[in-house]
């Protein structure tokens, strides 16, 4: 199964009151009031949440699965997944929405800078993350093939 990658999303403006604004800078602004809420919430871990929120609707509010399509089970939202899911709504984003604007927005700062700046734009800058991202994942699986063939040459 191939995963969707989030580097495609072409928009990289969003409404708002009838105006268009970066989605860098909505996701900033949904980052500083969340660090208001949940201070010890940050980068990765609140992508994290996101996605379990996101997880939780999809299962028709169910819960979170256990395992791989639920079949151990689910679980209830934490205590934080909670207070951000009922924090989304109060603002009137869609969880699904947010997970994907936060996705979308790790990018590399040079890239960032280069794209704020006017050199690139959105689509070229979301390929080069893209590709950075391949290759490094590229390298280690290439670093442990080796690995593996120098330990087997070992025994």
């Amino acid at each position: 199964m191939k995963k969707m990658s989030y580097d495609r999303i072409g928009n990289t403006h969003i409404r708002e009151n009838g105006k268009k604004r970066s989605i860098f800078d909505k996701v900033n602004e949904i980052k500083r009031d969340l660090k208001a809420i949940l201070p010890e919430v940050e980068g990765d871990k609140l992508i994290a949440m996101l996605s379990k929120i996101r997880t939780y609707l999809a299962h028709k509010k169910k819960g979170v699965p256990i395992g791989r399509h639920g079949w151990k089970g689910y679980r209830d939202l934490t205590f934080n997944e909670k207070v951000l899911y009922e924090h989304l709504l109060k603002q009137g984003l869609c969880p699904s929405t947010t997970y994907r604007w936060f996705i979308a927005t790790r990018i590399p700062s040079d890239v960032r800078d280069k794209l704020e700046k006017g050199q690139l734009s959105m689509k070229k800058a979301f390929q080069i993350s893209a590709n950075r991202r391949r290759v490094k994942e590229s390298n280690t699986g290439l670093m442990m093939i080796e690995e593996l063939r120098t330990i087997v040459r070992g025994l």
